[in-house]
């Protein structure tokens, strides 16, 4: 079965009906599941996964001490996006085997590790870390499969012990002694009620509840804070109200994300940085992926399309941008201007490899819902593929487009209610224009009625956004025609940049007063193409343009393709900002 071909069969959770992606969706869930099933170096093999519960030191894997990491997360996101088989096969003996070395009191790894609040340091932190992805992946495990009573057992061995540790972690003075410790620090407690929320929901036991939800609480606020793990404390608090419907909840969460936004954290490609520290240059594909769930997560909490404007924009880019040639997740290095080349592979298997994985799951789940009561399907992410949600199948199959600056789209109701049932195709902020053909009778584009066999075709004709470093849109017409300005461009949802791969001499020493020129809108739209290729990295438009370099004479043709298109080859200078003027 070819690549493609399996990413395309993923088992639905909870649901009536599988999806089936198709197109770059498809394409990097299959560049990540080839990542662990067929690249070797280093392989995704049982005892590699396992070594963090084995945790013999004569066999060293990085990151051993956070018992439970690398193999919760691989449980957790092969659980939610298994294609059966040998998928399901794998999880069945990688948790029989986890299971063999869960400790007496519940733990798993280091048995010795005292957790008295005297005790309790960046080593305590790091067990519970990984014991809190562990957790959660014994989980989403025993979801998949509620006839595996030995997982759901296990995982409440573990949610006891950490009940019983909960009060000596959750001491001011620990917190106090944990301040500054990165990926070791305080939000590896905090994190933990991402899995106590489940194991709730399991057992139906509310001491787990309660203590997940003193969690957001006494989280502290951004600081330098490790960004995967306050964020990770954000969704399971969010978990806790999607159970509860406790507005508390919700309004302090949301609190918190405007505070990102609010502070400049979120970046313009939609992704956020590693830490938040002042200047620090790298983000971390778990913390992308948490950005990209949360925002989910509010937007259907609330309702409002705000966070599933900034989760677009975060997947298309950020998220997109963040996956490797190999079809890892991991590190990418910045500058004031864009993506920068750094010494080393940035590709982090040992955790953003398996976080990305699992956040497809919430992608796949959103692309259509059905509201309550079933009298609406909506079309809310322009995703090709075949979507089922309450009782109805909707296809969405790309078209073609009169240029690359827009995208057209044929959508058909495969199955349904015999009397139809009304599509509420989502117009997103990226789109200029927006037209439905057949026009439906009342004219309303956003809302039409199908019944099973037919289709419309949807055609979206893509914004040009600029985007200045205070994040204030100026429009196509308002570029300057003498000073330049410096600005990023979104084409539709796409962050538009200047490869290093594609021309070279652009950077070329030195280019940082170099100048991008526009000619007007009409122009622009009509020269747009679309990147060539198949596969991930091989979608989405190309917009050529010229520029003078600050180095050298004369004006040169450069092309700007989605920042997106990096995953096909080794990290090289990406450029998304730049001075800008009008083409004279």
């Amino acid at each position: 079965m070819g690549i493609l071909t399996v990413a395309a069969c993923l088992l639905a959770v909870g649901q009536t009906s599988a999806p089936h992606p198709e197109g770059e969706l498809a394409a990097r869930i299959a560049l990540v599941f080839n990542r662990i099933t067929v690249v070797d170096e280093p392989a995704f093999s049982d005892d590699f996964i396992l070594a963090d519960v084995l945790v013999d030191k004569s066999r060293p894997r990085r990151f051993m001490e956070f018992s439970g990491d690398v193999s919760g997360r691989f449980l957790s996101a092969l659980a939610m996006l298994s294609r059966g088989g040998e998928d399901d096969a794998r999880l069945h003996r990688l948790v029989a085997e986890t299971l063999k070395h869960q400790r007496k009191d519940g733990r798993f790894g280091y048995e010795s590790l005292s957790f008295k609040a005297a005790d309790v340091g960046p080593d305590q932190m790091a067990l519970l870390w990984g014991n809190g992805r562990l957790l959660v992946g014994l989980l989403e495990y025993a979801q998949r499969f509620p006839e595996q009573k030995e997982a759901l057992e296990a995982a409440e061995r573990l949610g006891v012990f950490l009940l019983a540790v909960f009060d000596d972690c959750a001491k001011p003075e620990v917190m106090d002694r944990l301040r500054g410790k990165a990926a070791n620090g305080f939000i590896c407690f905090t994190q933990l009620n991402e899995g106590l929320e489940l194991l709730a929901r399991a057992t139906g036991k509310e001491a787990y509840r309660d203590a997940a939800r003193k969690m957001e609480p006494i989280l502290e606020g951004r600081g330098d804070q490790h960004t995967h793990g306050y964020l990770t404390t954000l969704r399971g608090a969010m978990m806790i109200y999607e159970t509860t419907g406790d507005a508390a909840i919700l309004k302090a969460v949301e609190a918190r994300y405007q505070d990102l936004l609010d502070a400049g954290a979120v970046m313009p490609n939609g992704g956020i940085l590693e830490y938040f520290k002042p200047d620090y240059d790298r983000d971390e594909g778990c913390s992308v992926a948490d950005l990209l769930r949360l925002s989910l997560q509010l937007w259907k909490a609330t309702g409002n399309g705000a966070y599933l404007e900034r989760a677009e924009t975060c997947l298309y880019n950020a998220f997109y941008a963040n996956q490797f040639d190999t079809g890892d997740f991991g590190h990418r290095c910045f500058a004031y201007k864009g993506y920068k080349p750094h010494p080393g592979s940035g590709r982090a298997w040992w955790c953003c490899t398996m976080h990305g994985m699992r956040a497809f799951r919430d992608v796949l789940d959103s692309v259509v819902t059905a509201d309550k009561g079933g009298d609406a399907l909506r079309l809310n992410l322009w995703e090709e593929g075949r979507w089922s949600a309450g009782g109805c199948t909707l296809a969405v199959a790309r078209k073609a487009h009169g240029n690359g600056a827009g995208a057209s789209y044929e959508v058909t109701l495969e199955e349904g209610p015999a009397a139809g049932v009304r599509v509420l195709l989502r117009r997103p902020a990226w789109a200029a224009g927006f037209s439905v053909s057949p026009a439906p009778a009342d004219g309303d584009n956003a809302a039409v009625p199908l019944k099973p066999g037919e289709k419309v075709t949807v055609a979206l004709e893509y914004a040009f956004r600029f985007v200045n470093p205070k994040n204030e849109a100026v429009a196509c017409e308002a570029l300057p025609a003498d000073k330049p300005e410096l600005l990023a461009l979104f084409l539709g949802p796409w962050l538009m940049g200047v490869d290093e791969r594609r021309n070279p001499m652009f950077h070329g020493e030195p280019w940082d007063e170099n100048v991008l020129l526009f000619p007007e809108e009409a122009a622009l739209r009509a020269a747009a193409g679309e990147l060539e290729g198949k596969g991930a990295a091989a979608s989405g438009p190309v917009l050529g343009v010229t520029y003078n370099h600050s180095g050298f004479m004369g004006e040169y043709a450069v092309p700007l393709t989605p920042v997106a298109s990096q995953t096909a080859h080794d990290q090289a200078t990406f450029s998304y900002r730049h001075l800008i003027r009008r083409a004279p």
